[in-house]
């Protein structure tokens, strides 16, 4: 995996944020887990600053209607609209985590109450990606020709 990342956490929840954080931490890949409120908080921040996240985890308490508005807010950042952007929740319907693909998604995370489970969710998901990007086969070459003009 990666030795360091970093990400953006939007989660309302306080309490959320840190067992987010802390799971980064135990997983020790973590070179910056900034953590934000609200996607409002998270634009402003982009517009400051000149270096992006590896990945954006959003949490959503109604996936199948806050997650369009939000993800459509990130994408509306030039500087982050290439990035994986994870939905989390406490749960997720068959409908929701196909919308979410439709709309852009990278992938979505089940909230988990347990710190270590939680890590190693985070640690599969981290090394899929990582498998993911690494597996993308590089173009053919072309032989060139010669023109004439």
């Amino acid at each position: 995996m990666k030795q360091q990342i970093s990400s953006f956490l939007i989660d309302d929840s306080r309490d959320a944020r840190n067992q987010f954080f802390l799971a980064f931490d135990l997983l020790q890949v973590s070179k910056a887990c900034i953590c934000f409120d609200h996607v409002d908080h998270a634009a402003a921040f982009c517009t400051a600053q000149p270096d992006t996240p590896d990945y954006i985890f959003l949490r959503v308490q109604q996936p199948a209607e806050d997650g369009k508005r939000m993800l459509d807010q990130l994408r509306q950042i030039p500087s982050l609209e290439n990035t994986p952007v994870i939905f989390y929740a406490a749960a997720f319907t068959p409908e929701d985590m196909t919308r979410m693909k439709s709309l852009g998604a990278a992938d979505w995370l089940v909230k988990s109450s347990d710190l270590h489970q939680l890590k190693n969710c985070l640690h599969t998901m981290l090394e899929a990606f990582e498998r993911r990007q690494t597996a993308v086969p590089p173009l053919p070459e072309v032989a060139l020709s010669p023109v004439l003009v």
